[in-house]
């Protein structure tokens, strides 16, 4: 039995992210799309640094909850159940209130409306056997920690819930 890969399946996030054009633009023409998605934790100076909006994917404060699926045979697992949870940051500029709440709103939703049609994180556009996860699902939806909190920005964090059976 394998630990799930962890940092892999941040890294998949990202990719799902960046495959919907609502989302996410390279080149973007205007501050409706995310400008960079990130695998990994922001710092809490890097948070209002362009380019804005941005994005990270990173862990929750509890990382997983890990659950034996069998008994012991031979000193081995026989497979154990992870329930691993990802905090997806985002941020935008904090220019005009109403307006920026509006932005906030809509990155949740799409970001929301994307995760939820992959449930099972396989690769974009993938087969099956690509999949990393048996079950995802949204869980909470947060505004951002008063450490990034600032003047500048403004955002939230979409708390998602990834099962994992290895």
């Amino acid at each position: 039995m394998a630990t799930p890969d962890f940092f892999g399946i941040k890294e998949r996030i990202v990719a799902i992210l960046q495959d919907d054009a609502t989302i996410y633009s390279a080149t973007p023409s205007d501050k409706t799309t995310l400008r960079k998605i990130e695998a990994g934790a922001p710092s809490p100076k890097a948070i209002d640094e362009p380019p804005l909006p941005r994005c990270w994917v990173t862990n929750d404060q509890l990382m997983a909850n890990i659950t034996p699926l069998a008994s012991v045979q031979n000193n081995t697992s026989l497979g154990e159940d992870y329930d691993y949870r990802i905090n997806v940051i985002f941020v935008v500029e904090a220019k005009d209130g109403p307006k920026t709440e509006e932005d906030i709103d809509d990155f949740t939703q799409n970001i929301i409306t994307q995760l939820e049609t992959n449930y099972d994180l396989r690769a974009v556009g993938g087969a099956e056997s690509t999949r990393l996860a048996d079950e995802t699902r949204v869980v909470q939806i947060t505004e951002l920690p008063s450490m990034f909190k600032g003047d500048r920005v403004k955002g939230r964090v979409i708390k998602f819930r990834v099962r994992v059976a290895s």
